[in-house]
């Protein structure tokens, strides 16, 4: 009879728990942007539209851009690439949606020069990781729950250019990218999650 009450109490509070919430939505600033890019993609996927889909993607990509610096955001970390010189790593952020940070000096150099023919800033932008962000990756495994901080928008980029920006992407590009946006980001501080 004892067994049966605790698996009945221990059910009921496993489930109670399934109806708190996203992680995700603990943050105002992480939920409003998770909730901006689902209303941007939703209307978009269901027309069938390719013209509405590739507008989508422009508004989702503003939307990311709007941002700007972020703290205290949950994610989970789903790749760790490199080494501690060229490290890479994507945090997903919410149902489907990424961040993307990386330290490739050679892919930061090559938008570098590529900046020479745009109008932007001639600054040389930041590694997508900051160092106490590296050091603070070596702790944590794939699938583990972080805190993170950091930026997202033009300082972001790491001085990469997009060349197909310039050419345009096909429909179903834009289509994968609504379904499961990735945004490249800069990370200042990674902590665990509790």
């Amino acid at each position: 009879m004892a067994g049966r009450r605790a698996f009945l109490l221990g059910g009921a509070a496993l489930l109670g728990g399934c109806f708190e919430g996203s992680i995700y939505e603990r943050n105002e600033q992480q939920r409003k942007f998770l909730d901006g890019l689902a209303k941007i993609a939703k209307p978009a996927l269901a027309s069938g539209n390719p013209l509405a889909v590739e507008e989508a993607v422009r508004q989702s990509l503003k939307l990311a851009d709007s941002v700007g610096p972020f703290a205290n955001w949950t994610g989970t970390i789903t790749r760790i690439e490199g080494n501690a010189q060229n490290v890479a790593v994507t945090i997903e952020v919410g149902p489907q949606v990424s961040l993307y940070a990386f330290n490739d000096w050679t892919l930061a150099m090559a938008g570098a020069f590529a900046q020479l023919f745009s109008t932007r800033s001639r600054e040389t932008p930041p590694p997508g990781l900051s160092d106490p962000a590296v050091a603070a990756l070596k702790a944590f495994r794939l699938g583990e729950r972080v805190k993170l901080a950091g930026r997202l928008g033009e300082i972001a980029g790491s001085g990469l250019f997009d060349l197909s920006n310039l050419f345009g992407k096909s429909e179903a590009d834009n289509r994968q990218f609504l379904q499961t946006p990735r945004f490249v980001a800069r990370i200042e501080v990674f902590t665990a999650s509790k």
